[in-house]
């Protein structure tokens, strides 16, 4: 039976992380103009020091989960971008869940979740994969 590399499962989550806070500061900044500009009282254009340190540390968080969910399936999918794939596709349907609670509350309309929501696809898909390839089982002898 193959077991989870925990310490691998930190570090490579740590990766898929910060490979997701840059391309989401990305996404925001090139494509989500709508979405910025629809948060109450501007919040989001230019955030305080706490909300960005909080989604770092939430992006970090969310990075590790879905290499923890890397490695669990892993053995099913076997090792590799495709497996990683389909990680960030989890990943993404995760995320999409609790961003469409901005449109669900009315905090802001739909339409201004679709353009950023489309673009994170691809890039918790990349994330995945970055963080993926750092991923290694634990050697037998551990």
């Amino acid at each position: 039976m193959n077991k989870v590399n925990p310490d691998r499962v930190i570090i490579s989550g740590i990766v898929a992380g910060l490979v997701w806070t840059l391309l989401s500061s990305l996404i925001t900044a090139y494509l989500s103009r709508e979405f910025v500009a629809a948060v109450p009282d501007h919040r989001l254009s230019a955030p305080p020091q706490q909300l960005v340190l909080f989604l770092l540390a939430l992006n970090l968080v969310m990075g590790v989960w879905a290499m923890w969910l890397y490695a669990a399936i892993r053995p099913r999918y076997g090792p590799g971008a495709w497996t990683a794939a389909r990680t960030g596709a989890a990943w993404w349907i995760i995320t999409s869940l609790v961003d469409n609670t901005w449109g669900s509350f009315g905090f802001v309309q739909q339409h201004a979740l679709l353009a950023p929501m489309i673009a994170s696809f691809p890039a918790l898909v990349l994330a995945a994969i970055a963080g993926a390839a750092l991923y290694r089982e634990p050697s037998a002898s551990a």
